[in-house]
């Protein structure tokens, strides 16, 4: 059961997020894809492969050479939203957890995309797809994935490999897909095509849960004790000023491989500080693509 301070946040959420987001429409807006639509994108020379029922003949007799119309994608986008809930994700040491900004994350998702009429999947994954739901809009489909969400089991790691696999084998049309995670994990992701061929398939987005101990060592003189959560080892840390520089300077080295890396795949994302406004973010995220 979700508790009640987690459940006072949803129920704020439901009511102030929709109102909020309702104009910068999470469903409805022109998806950054080129696809299956009618709104105009631009004309390109034709190429070989290209489907021929898209050939502009008034521009292609005007111009002595054949030209296809470039279309976006389906404006009406089904929504995906991927949770991670291995334990990396208990992590809390500000105001919220990891844990509850990924609920407070989908929750904002859930309630934007109802209150526009979009359909909304779920699946909540660790080691492996655990809990998966259908895209369904109804108000008591969104607060039952919100129920999942926080009881689904805890996994013992992040394996994101299987997820993406699972997502691109279900998902037979083009999706807006929201993968909330911390990202950590022992596999080489970026190393294999699957994020990729994924994110050419669909408009991924990839949205981080931060804790402010991820960024920067605690306050304070000696050492500080801590656990991997996931899997169980403990180390001492020293809280000198040299550490300090150094683990500050790793977080924020392994932030910008992150981001390169989501560049390279061609997916957007948006880093979630939990010691912060959560939603935040992620509507600062919706106004920048309504700008585009």
């Amino acid at each position: 059961m979700i508790p009640e301070t987690v459940m006072r946040e949803l129920r704020y959420l439901e009511v102030a997020t929709a109102r909020k987001m309702r104009t910068m429409r999470v469903g409805p807006f022109t998806s950054r894809l080129r696809g299956e639509g009618f709104d105009f994108d631009e004309l390109q020379p034709y190429r070989p492969g290209d489907d021929v029922r898209r050939i502009d003949w008034n521009v292609t007799a005007r111009l002595d050479a054949p030209f296809v119309r470039q279309t976006h994608a389906e404006r009406e986008l089904t929504m995906m939203i991927a949770v991670d809930v291995s334990r990396s994700m208990e992590l809390g040491t500000s105001h919220h957890s990891k844990r509850e900004a990924m609920m407070f994350v989908t929750a904002s998702l859930l309630f934007s995309a109802l209150s526009t009429a979009v359909n909304t999947g779920f699946l909540a994954f660790g080691d492996r797809a655990i809990v998966s739901r259908p895209p369904r809009r109804t108000r008591a489909a969104a607060w039952g994935v919100l129920e999942q969400c926080w009881s689904a089991p805890a996994s013992s790691r992040t394996a994101l490999v299987p997820m993406v696999r699972h997502l691109a084998r279900t998902l037979k049309r083009m999706s807006l897909v929201f993968l909330v995670s911390d990202f950590i994990t022992d596999e080489d992701l970026f190393g294999t095509p699957d994020l990729a061929m994924l994110a050419a398939r669909h408009d991924v987005v990839a949205v981080i849960p931060e804790d402010p101990f991820e960024r920067q060592l605690p306050a304070g003189p000696g050492y500080v004790s801590v656990r991997d959560l996931e899997s169980g080892r403990r180390a001492a840390v020293d809280l000198g000023a040299r550490s300090r520089r150094r683990y500050a300077a790793e977080a924020r080295r392994h932030r910008e491989l992150l981001g390169r890396a989501f560049y390279r795949a061609g997916i957007e994302h948006v880093f979630v500080p939990t010691d912060g406004r959560v939603v935040e973010p992620l509507m600062t995220f919706f106004a920048g693509r309504a700008r585009r």
